[in-house]
């Protein structure tokens, strides 16, 4: 679970970025970036929380292939 809410947040952090982006061109506020932003930030929060153990950057490449139904080495 900790898993999918750490992939989660970090996708909807990397979107919020290009929304608001596409929201600056069009000279309009980013509120939608800035909510999927406080979002993604809030499933990694979550997500650490969850997690037995603290995160680290290696963890996120570990994560990704658990997912996707691979083996990781210790």
């Amino acid at each position: 679970m900790s898993d999918l809410l750490l992939l989660g947040g970090i996708a909807l952090c990397l979107i919020s970025v290009v929304v608001a982006v596409v929201q600056l061109l069009q000279t309009r506020p980013p509120r939608a970036a800035a909510i999927l932003l406080v979002l993604g930030i809030a499933a990694i929060l979550a997500a650490a929380y969850l997690g037995p153990q603290p995160f680290t950057l290696d963890q996120i490449p570990q994560a990704w292939t658990r997912i996707a139904g691979g083996t990781t080495t210790p």
